[in-house]
């Protein structure tokens, strides 16, 4: 659905006169993608080898993090950019990068029916198959426009996990290397492929408790040694090329290795254990105890010698956020004003968008993972552990860090499919009886059985049935984050400033957003940016933070210095939404953007411990307070209108809250341009507007430029 809308936007803002080279863009969603989308492009234009090019020696990474440019090759993953340069049948590159998320997502579907179906039979197959079409957190990153590395990996998680599943069913090794070379695959990908890494390890130490003798662990572990092997030889390119470690699945191998060897000298001591004497050997009798005493000092000694490793910072908060919401640990400054890394379970607006996109799944995921665990280590069914262990592992991660939603809803979706014919086997199967007579006699499901199957199916299937509706609801309209809110609230202010920097500025003008919008103006307008979504240097996005919340103009100068930026050579950007009265002169600044990220600014500047925050008596000595107060006054100097709705005209009043706005005289920095992006129905070309007393207040987005002056 959104495909179609992408069009028919770039249509409307090439009607507008937006060139096609920035109304394309239409096809971009949020802000990640921009990225995916640059490198692609250029890697159509240059030949896929070109990727290791992608190194700041190369200037065209000069547009990304000015002064310093940005190692691609080492901080971004090439599977995308690669898949996305080979554009089928004429197809432009926006167009097919854009596809990417459903044709990926459409693959994930398809691998999860057979997974399913190969293994818990065709009721799991449908339900897993409409859930991972209908749930609103598995649909996430699978439609148009939204190219996101979780949406892309996921269909090979999923590949690996059933490969390892029918490796361990069938004690093949030949299955063994194909779940590995899937998971292999993921460190192209994506950073989860650390998820994988543990996977492999943990079902390595699970395994020896889910067989009645010893000698039944070896062909499980040889499994696990092959799959850890085979995903360790496939991800060194992606080491080499990319940011991904070869550690992880190294230490996975190390584990399965470990395990072995403490197996075969178990087994040794077992067969020794009738007939020789001492404590070792008495405890070797029972090995299943003795292996749980050294699978719980393994755990011990391997999380100490964790914490001598550097991990990626997601992966320690993943497995440590009860010690980061009880204080003991902290994420860094940066990292704690980012959304996806908050934890539902303190924030009650993101608790409730966490039960109404993973629906059903908040309350089955956990229990199919524990029931999936249970039947691996009691009924000695070993194959449904590593589905068990990553449902459990993903939703224990996704409590403390919403990042991991998408994730944790596909896996939580297999397990809870998975638990389809465990639910209703009462109901398909007869068991036979004998009386006391010794007749045979038929019995049905008991009564509790019955309705744990009724209540399961109707979880599901009203689960469906809500989720297709949000689905549907959000998507049906939905447009690229950049071009509004949906077909009937576009506005194409973003894109008219992108086109203008693009063609009127030097290419050596450096704009200065925050970090959220760099991919935008070094992508979208081929001008410099200083920080963009990648947060690869903390450092400069603290000299941006303390910037735009400098409380003086020789402040801000000075840390534009301290940025190698020069005057007149550098525009600074800010923007917010607003209600606009031009026939009374008002404008009211509804915040929605940059002024509550300025929350975000304060806290890694360190100021919201001096009493600095949106919008108090603090707050108005800050520059990107000057800049939202003083630029609205000249409108009619400077500003327009996109599209030409009304005469732009000098307000009266500007608000903010209760708060009446007046213009700063500045010496170091001047307005230079201010667009108005009239919030539009595409489809209609009507503006949309609220009407006050019989006053028309226009919804509008102000994009701010200011230019640095001597």
């Amino acid at each position: 659905m959104p495909f179609e809308n992408y069009k028919h936007v770039e249509k409307f803002a090439r009607n507008y006169g937006i060139s096609p080279d920035v109304a394309k863009f239409s096809y971009i969603d949020a802000n990640d993608p921009w990225i995916e989308y640059w490198l692609a492009r250029y890697l159509h234009d240059k030949g896929v080898s070109s990727w290791a090019s992608l190194t700041r020696d190369n200037p065209v990474t000069k547009l990304f993090w000015y002064p310093w440019g940005r190692d691609f090759t080492h901080t971004e993953f090439p599977f995308i950019p690669v898949v996305g340069a080979l554009t089928p049948g004429g197809m432009r590159v926006v167009e097919w990068v854009s596809l990417l998320p459903p044709v990926f997502g459409t693959l994930a579907i398809i691998i999860a029916a057979i997974y399913m179906y190969r293994v818990y039979g065709r009721p799991a197959a449908i339900i897993a198959a409409a859930l991972l079409s209908l749930l609103p957190a598995s649909t996430s990153r699978t439609y148009a426009g939204f190219v996101e590395k979780i949406g892309i990996a996921l269909p090979f998680l999923i590949l690996g996990l059933m490969f390892y599943a029918e490796a361990l069913r069938r004690r093949s090794l030949v299955y063994a290397v194909a779940a590995g070379a899937a998971f292999g695959v993921i460190s192209y990908v994506w950073g989860g492929y650390v998820i994988a890494g543990l996977a492999i390890a943990v079902t390595s130490l699970l395994v020896p408790l889910a067989v009645n003798r010893l000698d039944e662990a070896k062909p499980y572990l040889l499994t696990s040694i092959t799959v850890a092997a085979t995903a360790l030889a496939a991800s060194i390119p992606a080491d080499i090329y990319g940011p991904a470690s070869i550690r992880f699945y190294a230490a996975a191998l190390a584990v399965a290795l470990y395990v072995y060897g403490i197996v075969f000298v178990l087994e040794k001591l077992h067969a020794r254990s009738t007939v020789a004497r001492g404590f070792v050997y008495r405890l070797a009798a029972r090995w299943r105890k003795f292996y749980t005493y050294v699978l719980a000092a393994s755990i011990i000694i391997g999380m100490f010698i964790a914490s001598l490793i550097k991990l990626p910072s997601r992966a320690v908060f993943a497995i440590a956020w009860p010690l980061r919401e009880t204080g003991l640990i902290h994420l860094s400054l940066l990292a704690e004003t980012v959304a996806e890394h908050s934890s539902p379970l303190t924030d009650p607006r993101l608790m409730r968008d966490f039960m109404w996109s993973t629906n059903v799944l908040v309350v089955l995921a956990p229990i199919a993972g524990l029931y999936l665990l249970y039947r691996g280590l009691w009924r000695r069914e070993a194959y449904h552990i590593p589905l068990a262990i990553t449902a459990l592992g993903l939703y224990y991660a996704v409590l403390g860090m919403v990042y991991f939603q998408q994730a944790a809803s596909v896996v939580g979706i297999l397990a809870t499919a998975a638990l389809t014919p465990y639910v209703l086997e009462p109901i398909t199967i007869t068991s036979i009886q004998r009386t006391r007579r010794w007749r045979r006699k038929s019995q049905g499901p008991s009564e509790l059985q019955l309705l744990g199957a009724v209540v399961f199916i109707a979880l599901i299937a009203g689960g469906m049935v809500v989720s297709a509706y949000r689905t549907v609801n959000v998507l049906e309209k939905h447009v690229a984050m950049i071009t509004g809110y949906s077909l009937d609230t576009t506005q194409l202010g973003w894109l008219y400033l992108l086109d203008y920097l693009r063609q009127s500025i030097s290419n050596d003008t450096v704009v200065v957003t925050w970090w959220d919008y760099g991919y935008q103006i070094s992508v979208g307008a081929e001008r410099p940016s200083v920080a963009d979504g990648a947060t690869i240097n903390a450092t400069q996005i603290r000299l941006l933070a303390e910037f735009y919340t400098a409380t003086s103009e020789d402040e801000a100068a000075s840390i534009l210095e301290r940025l190698g930026l020069k005057p007149n050579q550098t525009l600074i950007f800010v923007h917010d939404l607003a209600l606009y009265n031009p026939s009374k002169g008002i404008l009211v600044y509804t915040p929605a953007i940059d002024i509550p990220k300025s929350a975000a600014m304060l806290h890694i500047a360190e100021k919201d411990k001096e009493g600095f925050w949106p919008i108090n008596d603090k707050y108005m000595y800050t520059m990107i307070y000057r800049f939202f107060s003083t630029a609205p006054f000249y409108l009619d100097k400077i500003g327009i209108a996109v599209p030409n709705v009304t005469e732009l005209v000098k307000p009266k009043t500007v608000l903010v809250g209760n708060l009446q706005m007046k213009p700063f005289t500045m010496k170091r920095f001047e307005p230079y341009m201010v667009v108005v992006g009239f919030y539009i129905d595409a489809e209609t070309g009507q503006p949309i507007a609220k009407i006050v007393n019989g006053d028309v207040y226009y919804y509008v987005m102000l994009l701010i430029l200011f230019k640095w002056v001597k």
